[in-house]
């Protein structure tokens, strides 16, 4: 019994390590492309356990959206995980959303296959929350620092609820 299981542990490992890591980032841009979504990095470096991508650029719709500092993304099968520091708008974008995220986290796992979490820390205060992929939604919880709770994002996005400031929408 203790082969067995030392044996599919070994081999889950070996599947993450031996993964193609760079082959599941083209598929992602190619869906992504879809979506009228591009993500242009500068360098891509495959890992033993994660792909991090350097000084990533998200376009949407012909329009530079996002930048990223680093990016890592780890695909461990039953637990995966996309890591993002410095997040922010664009320079073009920076005066209609001033909003940078520090630390920005999507996590999903197969206990729950149709939920992934979405957390993010920043000047804007701490941001968690759940994208049900099942039903289409998108739920988020801020707890917005003191200098950004009367922002003009918050009154235009977030709505006042019991557990604090909340986005919902559909995608």
């Amino acid at each position: 019994m203790k082969k067995l299981i030392v044996a599919v542990v070994l081999f889950f490992i070996g599947l993450v390590i031996f993964m193609p890591k760079e082959n599941l980032l083209s598929t992602l841009k190619s869906l992504l492309k879809k979506e009228h979504i591009e993500i242009v990095s500068n360098d891509t470096k495959d890992r033993l356990i994660d792909l991090k991508l350097d000084d990533t650029l998200f376009i949407y719709d012909g329009i530079e959206s996002l930048e990223a500092k680093s990016i890592s993304v780890k695909p461990w099968i039953f637990y995966n995980k996309i890591e993002a520091n410095a997040l922010a708008p664009t320079k073009g974008l920076r005066g209609i959303l001033n909003v940078k995220a520090d630390e920005f986290t999507i996590t999903h796992s197969i206990l729950k296959p149709t939920i992934a979490n979405i957390n993010a820390t920043g000047k804007f205060g701490e941001l968690d929350g759940f994208a049900d992929l099942k039903k289409r939604s998108i739920y988020l919880l801020l707890k917005p620092s003191e200098a950004f709770k009367n922002s003009k994002i918050v009154r235009d996005y977030f709505k006042k609820s019991k557990e604090g400031l909340v986005y919902e929408s559909n995608f």
